[in-house]
């Protein structure tokens, strides 16, 4: 028998090997997870472990894309390995806009520990994960960011520099798939009144404003969440169509929001494939749960990747096909500006938890309005023309990185200014809303006042819904934005036609 002899400082050599590689393997835990979920990972930690994991893979990089308003910085981790850029599908997950959502964060934080496990996704895609868009509230476990501002409802104005951040990050990367996630409390003392909680472990919501291609929301509707509530179950958690709405005997359940003021519909506008998660939140608000919660999440991105990758060819082309379709949007093609949620023929089986004894229980929800249809629709102008001394107005195009020029040509086209006869005040989505009575009249205007915002762009949508001044989502219906807005005068953007 032949033996084979090592020296002592190969044999030492080998043993550090081994030894580091263990522990390097063993480090990538997420910082909850090594605490057994008792606590969520601080800004701090998670700065720590994404650098970490990121500066250990060749296929991994990060950027700080933003700050907070407290200085902390957000981080971004990028997935990609050498590939047939064009062609890749990219897709966008951050987590935590509102800081009292704990396992939004921690999930994406595990799919940064096990990114390496599937290295098939990244062979088809280009993966961004942005963990906590909002540190400072997640370190206090509070909803809103430091100015007191909730991150998911500033995706036009763009007041806070979180959620302008994410903005940019789309800005640099358009994604074709975008995933918010978020968390959502059912034990509010009125759903224990009414004597049941939703008790779902995650909601996934798709695109619900109906001026997104009706193709990407039929595709993410009847083709993804299918996949992801099989998943799910597989694995023993439950699932359901996002529902948002007081108790049934109180209000309408619907599908969301049609606001492009939030995380998952501002993308949409642009023919993104949008979702929104929403993960059960914990009794206390915080940790109760937090493990269960977390893996869930996981489990839920997971399916989505799993099945996006599978078939990105079918969503890289259906995007793709939809924005082109934005950016060569033309003069008179329409756009809806109102829209509400209807019934249709079936009223809603919700299982439900009873408050009471715990038990699985359904009610039958016969105050559900899953349809969007119109209300006020309005065709597109060739452009808009915007004051060229309004900075406010100037601020929103530059934050949303809209095309505009400030010397063009007025000769070839008509201008067209709105007179505001009388402003009512209506109730849309369960939230006010002022709907004016306007008039459109031609009118002849000086170029050296304004500047052109052309609608042959991948705003198109967004231009329409912000500057309409009948749109129940425009800018005249923000904070800060009612000087556009007057009853008796004329409002200040004008239509090219």
């Amino acid at each position: 028998m032949k033996t084979i002899c090592f020296s002592s400082s190969l044999v030492l050599s080998l043993l550090f090997f081994l030894s580091t590689s263990v522990t390097s393997a063993q480090n990538f835990e997420s910082p909850a997870a090594l605490r057994e979920f008792k606590e969520p990972a601080s800004s701090e930690e998670v700065l720590e472990f994404t650098k970490k994991v990121a500066n250990y893979y060749d296929f991994l990089s990060y950027q700080i894309i933003g700050n907070s308003v407290e200085g902390k910085d957000i981080i971004a981790v990028k997935a990609s390995k050498p590939g047939a850029e064009n062609n890749k599908l990219r897709i966008l997950l951050f987590g935590q806009q509102h800081g009292n959502e704990q396992s939004s964060k921690e999930s994406l934080l595990l799919i940064i520990r096990d990114i390496n496990k599937y290295q098939e996704w990244l062979d088809v895609a280009d993966i961004w994960i942005v963990p906590q868009v909002n540190p400072d509230g997640a370190d206090i476990n509070q909803r809103r960011n430091a100015m007191d501002l909730d991150l998911n409802r500033d995706h036009v104005v763009l007041d806070a520099p979180e959620s302008l951040a994410i903005q940019r990050l789309f800005q640099n990367t358009l994604p074709h798939v975008t995933v918010d996630i978020h968390e959502y409390f059912p034990y509010r003392e009125s759903w224990e009144e009414f004597g049941g909680f939703k008790n779902f472990d995650v909601q996934v919501g798709v695109p619900t404003n109906i001026n997104v291609e009706e193709q990407i929301r039929s595709f993410a509707l009847n083709n993804v969440l299918p996949e992801i509530e099989n998943h799910l179950a597989a694995k023993g958690f439950s699932f359901h169509n996002y529902l948002v709405g007081p108790v049934p005997t109180e209000g309408r359940t619907r599908y969301s929001t049609v606001d492009i003021n939030d995380g998952r519909q501002s993308f949409a506008i642009r023919n993104t494939m949008s979702f929104i998660y929403e993960g059960i939140n914990g009794k206390d608000g915080f940790v109760e749960g937090l493990e269960r919660r977390t893996i869930g999440q996981y489990e839920a991105i997971v399916a989505l990747l799993n099945f996006l990758t599978q078939n990105h060819y079918d969503v890289v082309e259906l995007v793709n096909e939809s924005r082109e379709k934005l950016i060569n949007s033309q003069k008179g093609n329409k756009v809806t500006i109102r829209m509400d949620h209807f019934k249709n023929s079936s009223p809603l089986k919700l299982p439900l938890t009873s408050s009471r004894t715990g038990e699985d229980t359904t009610v039958v929800v016969k105050n559900f309005h899953p349809l969007v249809k119109p209300i006020a629709e309005v065709k597109m102008p060739k452009a808009y023309l915007v004051p060229a001394n309004d900075s406010l107005l100037l601020k929103i195009l530059q934050k949303h990185n809209v095309f505009y020029e400030e010397a063009f040509d007025l000769s070839k086209n008509d201008a067209y200014k709105y007179f505001i006869n009388s402003i009512e005040e209506t109730e849309i989505e369960n939230f006010d809303n002022i709907y004016p009575q306007v008039e459109k009249r031609k009118v002849k205007v000086q170029s050296e006042d304004y500047i052109i915002v052309p609608i042959a762009q991948l705003h198109a949508n967004f231009l329409v819904l912000i500057f309409e001044p009948q749109s129940m989502l425009g800018l005249a219906q923000r904070e800060g934005f009612e000087y556009l807005l007057e009853e008796g005068k004329a409002y200040p953007v004008l239509r090219l036609e």
